[in-house]
């Protein structure tokens, strides 16, 4: 047995996903436990460009975008983080998510447990997709984009990576 190797995280088994209930300085976590096939696309945009006078069309870099979704199986009867999740997309609010490989404050075990670092974001929720044909008829996907936010202050809100330990 190798005892430098470790082993990667399961994905929905060691991974949270989380959203922010109050301050952007002093968040405090609500885990969406029932969110699955969460997607995270980031990196720049490619353009088609046209010039003139040539046989052929380019790509070029464009702006950095930052897009996703996840899936989101409903509850039956009252089910308050859906309930959040709605009120954040009718209202056009936005909304900051945590995704982290480990939790934001792990519980009390000997070994200790790590917190969770991973990516943190402000997002416009879009539109949400609802199956009824019957198949998975509970199941809601998601779609988020990176927010135009910014703090009381006029500080801009990015994409950026989140240590729940520092």
């Amino acid at each position: 047995m190798a005892t430098d190797l470790e082993r990667g995280a399961y994905a929905g088994k060691d991974t949270y996903f989380y959203y922010n209930s109050a301050t952007y300085a002093t968040p405090t976590f609500v885990e969406i436990k029932r969110a699955r096939n969460i997607q995270i696309t980031r990196g720049a945009a490619t353009s088609e460009v046209n010039f003139h006078g040539s046989d052929k069309t380019v790509n070029i870099h464009g702006y950095e975008t930052v897009s996703g979704s996840f899936e989101y199986v409903k509850r039956l009867g009252t089910d308050a983080v859906f309930a959040h999740l709605e009120d954040v997309r009718d209202n056009k609010k936005i909304i900051e998510f945590f995704h982290l490989d480990g939790e934001e404050t792990p519980p009390v075990q000997v070994p200790p447990l790590t917190p969770g670092k991973g990516w943190r974001g402000a997002f416009i929720l879009g539109e949400f997709s609802e199956t009824s044909n019957g198949g998975d008829s509970v199941v809601v996907t998601i779609p988020f984009v990176l927010a135009d936010a910014y703090t009381s202050g006029g500080v801009q809100v990015d994409f950026a990576a989140y240590d729940a330990g520092a």
